[in-house]
């Protein structure tokens, strides 16, 4: 559950040389670095068999966002050290394209890992609805402008959500729905929460009909009670072993990224999963364009107009099951096969419907939220 976990520390990490083991794998045309389990194998190869590309795309899977973080970094760092000793010949063999979240493009953009990606030649960019040209169209300094560069292609997102088991609530009980639900006795000291502090206060505020991105937490005199409550149930925190703990009776439920919840919910039945009907929180999975990259070949540029496509809505729909940016605001009949048959899941579309992604914040805010959290995790 750690891989789209966002780390603050992430913030303050220096270019450093790391042996990645795959830096110079990519001898394709289009060179992807992904996040495993982000991009069935089928899409690819379907791209590759259309008539109008001739070129091959090479592919590396990584394990976690952190690990392509790395890569971006290394490159870089690589790259920094050959223009110290006049080796232009030697510039690293990048990937064209690197998986990167929402939540980590904000400092991508700080260390100068990134570089904005031209979209007057992407089919399909201009019809692309709110809020996703916002989310990645960002300043020097990572925040959203609405006049900044684009620095992200979105393909793919994942909303935040519960997995509990079911038989801690007994037979006559509700089924879970909201976040609200957390606060039921049943949970107490049962429950796992991410150990991060956006995600945690996003939910509540979610559950307290505010925005995840509220920019005055003074002005919601409820939310620190609802916090209180709320840490008092929590067995512990943590974006590592909430999963196991709750497979082997350690917990009863947990807070999490639907992708990683869902394959766990289909092999243990008696685990319920649900997108709360109050509005979740969203991460969005991004192609971004590493720093010392070539110029994008026409085939490359390719690949970004496909993944914007209904062709690839329609791909991932059949072997991912994953959503798409052009799933944001859908019906349920519009929406992959496994959210409408798969019970409970999403009993209507208004948690989905209510999703928000969190927006990098102004320091003064973010200090709002920082303080916040620490006064909540002290009691």
């Amino acid at each position: 559950m750690n891989r789209r976990n966002f780390l603050a520390t992430t913030l303050g990490l220096a270019l450093t040389s790391l042996t990645t083991g795959c830096q110079r794998l990519w001898t394709g045309d289009v060179g992807l670095a992904i996040l495993a389990g982000s991009l069935p194998g089928q899409v690819v190869q379907w791209f590759q068999r259309q008539p109008s590309q001739t070129g091959q795309v090479s592919v590396v899977a990584k394990d976690s966002l952190l690990d392509l973080y790395h890569l971006l970094q290394s490159w870089q760092s690589e790259h920094q050290a050959n223009a110290t000793a006049a080796n232009t010949s030697a510039s690293p063999r990048t990937a064209q394209w690197v998986t990167q979240a929402d939540t980590w493009l904000a400092p991508a953009i700080q260390q100068g890992l990134i570089q904005a990606i031209p979209t007057e030649t992407l089919t399909g960019w201009v019809d692309l609805p709110e809020p996703w040209p916002a989310l990645v169209r960002r300043n020097g300094q990572g925040m959203s402008d609405e006049a900044g560069d684009v620095w992200g292609i979105p393909y793919r997102w994942t909303p935040l959500a519960i997995l509990y088991d079911r038989r801690t609530l007994g037979a006559k009980a509700d089924p879970v729905r909201g976040w609200a639900d957390l606060l039921h006795p049943e949970w107490n000291q049962r429950l796992m929460l991410p150990d991060d502090e956006r995600l945690v206060i996003g939910l509540a505020l979610k559950a307290l009909n505010a925005s995840a991105n509220a920019p005055d937490l003074s002005a919601i005199p409820e939310l620190d009670s609802f916090l209180a409550q709320l840490h008092r149930q929590v067995r512990w925190y943590s974006s590592t072993h909430s999963l196991k703990a709750l497979i082997v009776g350690d917990a009863a439920a947990t807070v999490g990224w639907l992708d990683a919840l869902r394959p766990v919910a289909l092999r243990y039945r008696h685990l319920e999963l649900v997108i709360p009907t109050e509005g979740t929180l969203a991460s969005a999975d991004l192609w971004v364009q590493p720093r010392v990259a070539p110029t994008p070949n026409p085939m490359a540029m390719d690949w970004l107009t496909f993944c914007l496509s209904e062709t690839f809505t329609e791909q991932m729909a059949i072997y991912g099951q994953g959503l798409t940016p052009r799933h944001w605001g859908a019906g349920l009949a519009n929406l992959p096969p496994a959210f409408q048959s798969e019970a409970g899941l999403v009993s209507d579309t208004t948690g989905l419907a209510n999703s928000e992604f969190l927006w990098p914040l102004i320091p003064t805010v973010q200090a709002q939220y920082t303080q916040l959290w620490q006064r909540v995790r002290t009691g």
